[in-house]
């Protein structure tokens, strides 16, 4: 079983010899168990390595998401992104909203679900994907990021607008999203709604270029409420003063 790398098989035929001298399993029974048990067994594999690859901000999961909470989080659509037919549909998710309502681990959540699912995924910080674009360029290796980003079949691309960027900043994530094309699902959040997108990008026609690619066919999450972050740091400094 080692060399034939039945390490799901491995793993349990000690348990399941036991079940079959227990229960009088007839040989194709106890072999049907066995290759269900190394099925099972590729399965978690597969969705561990998915998960490492995407490198998700958060382990989030869509079932924990509280929608009581007004969010502007609907939990019949949560339900249904959850099923993850928008990447087979190739729709994009924009999450706009203010900073700390919860944006990031919403789309770490979907990320997790299509994972879990069997789509490869993989997140990146805005200024993150930039950087490695810059470094790629200067190293000789850029198309090899940009086809490999181009691969996933679901991007997210989190705290897009934080700053203005440069041509060079744009043009790169110009040829992301082109190469990706209508057929690959990318997830963006950001503070500014998609009107505001020019303050990002200067140049007219590479707004209009991105802007158009992201947003035509687009599912829209707009979230709103006050800051986590800011609600938790009042609730721990409250707490040091009655310490």
């Amino acid at each position: 079983m080692i060399e034939l790398r039945l390490t799901g098989m491995r793993e349990t035929y000690a348990i399941r010899a036991k079940q079959a001298r227990e229960q009088n399993l007839a040989n194709e029974d106890f072999f049907g168990l066995m290759m269900q048990d190394e099925i099972e067994f590729r399965k978690g594999a597969k969705i561990k390595r998915l998960l490492r690859v995407a490198a998700l901000r958060c382990s989030a999961s869509l079932e924990e998401i509280d929608t009581k909470i007004d969010r502007g989080l609907d939990k019949k659509q949560l339900k249904e992104l959850a099923t993850c037919r928008f990447i087979d549909d190739g729709l994009n998710i924009l999450i706009l909203g203010p900073t700390g309502v919860g944006k990031t681990h919403t789309a770490s959540a979907i990320g997790n679900a299509a994972c879990r699912r069997g789509y490869s995924t993989v997140f990146y910080r805005m200024n993150t994907l930039i950087e490695q674009l810059l470094l790629s360029r200067a190293k000789g290796t850029y198309l090899n990021l940009i086809k490999r980003i181009a691969a996933a079949d679901l991007l997210i691309l989190d705290d897009f607008g934080i700053k203005p960027l440069d041509p060079q900043h744009y043009q790169n994530l110009y040829d992301v999203v082109d190469e990706r094309g209508e057929e690959k699902s990318t997830i963006i959040t950001s503070q500014l709604p998609v009107e505001n997108w020019n303050e990002v990008i200067p140049d007219a026609v590479t707004c209009e270029a991105i802007t158009d690619r992201l947003s035509s066919r687009a599912i829209r999450m707009v979230m709103k409420g006050s800051s986590y972050r800011a609600k938790r740091q009042t609730k721990k400094e409250a707490q040091l003063d009655k310490d």
